[in-house]
């Protein structure tokens, strides 16, 4: 089979393709055949070494595919060979076939595309963490979402507007804003040259203008430093602010005495270790949302896709922030 390897770690478009022998899979493991894969962020942060874990070389990277289970190993029961399948492994998915424990294996509805599949399991699954599990969004409360035109923004865009929230996008530029939009934000927020004690300002102000005066029930923030200070400003009190990674490349640090002034709440949204730790959780939430994409109630956003051997080019648009929406790679 075809997998890109990475025999050391350097800039994305410095690993190659090798034709490599597949794995045979063990107890509670299936092999599938991948259709298509999704590109994330953090899979170009790993292929440079950038990213919090490095698995030691070489070793294929990848998180997300779905296509047709082709082998099962012992005490399988869920899946038989052939069933289409979604899956979000750690590592692996960049290969015509792909190794993945039955934790991480999905079901796929018939009228969900591979493509689409692909393209939003990472996103969603974060997202179902991001604004079910941790922030517990309610009906009709405000909720502001910073870098909200990236994958993860457009995803808690939707599923908030499902859970019936009043959603405030925060984005860079017009495009983005018109993209927001389209997936259903309420307000958008446009920040584009701000930074600092001029961002909060602007969040704060500018959330209250449009949300009656009032602060924020919750905000998400994918993007960390300048922009959670200015998130917990636009916090009403007894607000609560979900960490969901550091894209501007600056970790997020809070102030106590603000959190206890203002009876503010911080929590973190991380998703790998919902599957050791939550898997009963996390298995109905993807069925949730992928039944929402069967109906169409919710969209992948899958905007461009790239034969396998130029991944990349599609990483190097990934890195460069020059996509809108979801990049796939088609593996067929």
């Amino acid at each position: 089979m075809q997998a890109l390897r990475i025999r050391q770690y350097g800039a994305v478009d410095s690993h190659r393709i090798e034709t490599t022998d597949p794995a045979v899979p063990g107890s509670h493991e299936v092999l599938i055949r991948n259709h298509a894969a999704g590109l994330n962020f953090p899979d170009a942060l790993m292929l440079m070494g950038k990213y919090q874990k490095r698995p030691e070389p070489p070793f294929t990277p990848g998180r997300d595919c779905a296509g047709e289970i082709c082998a099962v190993g012992q005490h399988v029961e869920e899946f038989k060979i052939g069933d289409r399948v979604v899956a979000q492994v750690f590592t692996g998915a960049f290969a015509e076939v792909v190794l993945a424990p039955v934790s991480r294996v999905f079901s796929l509805p018939e009228a969900v595309s591979y493509k689409d599949a692909a393209g939003a399991v990472t996103v969603f699954n974060t997202a179902y963490t991001t604004c079910v599990q941790r922030a517990d969004v309610k009906p009709a409360e405000t909720v502001v979402i910073t870098g909200a035109a990236g994958g993860v923004g457009l995803a808690c865009i939707q599923l908030c507007k499902q859970l019936g929230a009043n959603v405030i996008a925060a984005v860079s530029s017009e495009d983005k804003a018109s993209l927001c939009k389209k997936n259903g934000a309420d307000n958008i927020l446009i920040y584009k040259g701000l930074d600092g004690n001029e961002l909060k300002e602007f969040f704060r102000s500018q959330v209250r203008s449009v949300n009656n005066g009032n602060g924020a029930h919750v905000v998400i923030d994918p993007l960390g430093g300048d922009f959670f200070n200015a998130g917990l400003r636009a916090l009403a009190f007894r607000g609560r602010i979900v960490i969901v990674g550091f894209s501007s490349g600056t970790i997020s640090e809070v102030r106590g005495n603000y959190l206890l002034y203002n009876g503010l709440t911080v929590m973190g949204a991380p998703l790998d270790i919902n599957f050791d730790l939550l898997p009963t959780e996390i298995r109905a939430g993807t069925g949730w949302w992928l039944d929402l994409l069967a109906q169409k109630h919710i969209s992948a956003n899958v905007t461009e896709t790239y034969p396998f051997d130029q991944i990349g080019t599609a990483l190097a648009r990934l890195l460069g922030r020059q996509a809108r929406g979801k990049i796939v790679l088609d593996m067929s």
